[in-house]
């Protein structure tokens, strides 16, 4: 059984981040009600809010959509004082279609909540339009497709869509982390929602799938966002580029990729497109009518061919001869199988050089090699074979006292085989050298040493370097039973007060 005291640490620290989540929310509640009473310095409410906000987006959220006390009529007429692009009650603005330049950048640089604070406080709805734009503002500043899509839900809700230019131009500071949530709407049934988000990613030049692909290039995890709202939205366009995508270098992304691409060719079909009989050279028209395009999965099943046919040498029958359907799950998955292979047999190729120069003395090299190899797949077949191989090379670092690039070392052998044989000497020879590390910079080690002993009784240097009394076990044993002894201590003080009193 476990001392009480570890239960009751193990418990705190469970609840710990819980805690924090939950007092973030509440503090976030707290600064917008104070932005909306006008209490206190607003440009350092929003300042602070705009700091807690990546941590409290469902808070925010949960805000925006509040019962308000002000009209939508009253915050119209509010934002046209500011000279804000403001849509009527049907969604459309007042503004032309075809803005000069110069009206173009005076819309997108004007501060609302600049304008806003000069208005007279007694304006109906001004505390409930500053809070709820420093709310978008503090949104757009979080660096999350989650708070992106609150954006765009807010400048569509019939409470909000006075909003709506302001929605786009945050939608459009916060690229690419907008892209997913647009790209999307982009494709959706909904016209008026369809042409917004068409705009807004048309002024940004990221209306195009491989150009919002090359934009998100330095973020995996939004690269697989995109990659899921390609999937889930089978944007037309998109095709090529979720086709490129399922033998990406990341495994994270061509997983994505490949689910995406499945989702494409799987699944129920698109609806036909509307045919239409076509006017032929003369005035005449063609006898039977025509698709006016090609749905997504039309044009899924002829990239997926093409690209059949370059990389696997794979022959099709023209369409009109008669030949059976082709199984475009059965192809993708042949297709997923030989870039597989291929990247199994250039991931050996560098393993078997890296175990090469290891053998030759190149143990640098060799950890390089690796160290490129296990960035690019850390699924790599090989990866615990690369155990011995970083553990030589932390042992060369070892004699050369060059203690950080050995700690380094020694964490590599123990993380491409944490259950392997090597993996004790790894650990303990990694908190031995941070130990002679810290020693280097004037600081204590004798923590690491102990651990290093903990971990490995037997190892010399770690006992001389901790000392004769370094303890052979493992240190939260004494931990528990010192834990134990406290509270045992504590129930006899209580056991003799009760005593005393009875």
């Amino acid at each position: 059984m476990r001392p009480l005291g570890l239960l009751i640490v193990a418990a705190t620290l469970a609840a710990a981040p819980a805690r924090a989540d939950t007092d973030d929310a509440t503090r976030a509640g707290e600064l917008l009600a104070a932005i909306q009473a006008g209490t206190g310095d607003r440009t350092a409410l929003v300042a602070e809010l705009a700091a807690l906000a990546p941590r409290v987006v469902p808070a925010i959220d949960g805000y925006l959509d509040r019962v308000r006390i002000s009209t939508v009529d009253d915050r119209r007429a509010l934002l046209k004082l500011i000279e804000a692009s403001v849509p009527d009650k049907s969604g459309r603005f007042d503004t032309p279609s075809r803005q000069k330049e110069q009206d173009v950048k005076v819309d997108d640089e004007l501060d609302w909540l600049i304008e806003l604070a000069r208005i007279d406080p007694a304006t109906p709805g001004l505390g409930e339009t500053f809070a709820d734009i420093a709310a978008v503002r503090a949104l757009a500043g979080t660096r999350s497709t989650t708070a992106a899509q609150v954006i765009l839900d807010l400048g569509f809700a019939e409470a909000t869509m006075v909003y709506r230019d302001e929605c786009g131009r945050r939608l459009r500071a916060m690229a690419p982390y907008s892209l997913p949530p647009l790209h999307v709407a982009s494709q959706s049934s909904n016209k008026p929602l369809a042409r917004y988000s068409t705009y807004q990613l048309e002024r940004m030049d990221r209306q195009e799938p491989s150009k919002a692909m090359a934009a998100t290039a330095a973020d995996e995890d939004l690269r697989i966002a995109l990659l899921a709202a390609y999937g889930t939205a089978h944007h037309r366009e998109a095709v090529p580029a979720v086709l490129r995508s399922i033998d990406d270098d990341a495994p994270r992304v061509r997983k994505a990729a490949r689910e995406a691409w499945l989702s494409y060719i799987s699944g129920p079909p698109p609806p036909p497109a509307p045919k239409k009989r076509l006017q032929l050279p003369g005035g005449k028209l063609a006898p039977k009518p025509t698709p006016l395009w090609l749905t997504w999965r039309e044009l899924a099943a002829i990239e997926l061919k093409r690209t059949a046919e370059d990389v696997l040498g794979s022959v099709f029958a023209a369409d009109d001869s008669g030949a059976p359907e082709v199984d475009l799950v059965a192809l993708s998955s042949e297709l997923f199988a030989f870039h597989d292979g291929e990247r199994a047999r250039r991931d050996g190729s560098a393993f078997e050089w890296a175990m090469k120069a290891a053998a030759g003395g190149d143990l640098a090299g060799a950890g390089a090699a690796l160290d490129r190899l296990l960035a690019a797949n850390p699924e790599l077949a090989q990866r615990a074979d690369a155990a011995p191989i970083y553990l030589e090379l932390a042992r060369s670092h070892h004699d050369a006292k060059a203690w950080s690039a050995a700690a380094t070392a020694y964490g590599k052998a123990h993380g491409v085989a944490p259950d392997g044989p090597l993996a004790i000497d790894a650990q303990a020879g990694r908190e031995y050298a941070l130990g002679k590390a810290l020693e280097a910079g004037g600081k204590d080690g004798s923590a690491n040493y102990r651990r290093a002993v903990a971990l490995k009784p037997d190892y010399a240097p770690a006992r001389a370097a901790a000392g004769a009394d370094a303890p052979s076990g493992k240190p939260w044993l004494l931990f528990a039973a010192a834990t134990g002894a406290l509270f045992a201590l504590g129930f006899l003080m209580v056991g003799l007060h009760r005593r005393r009193n009875a």
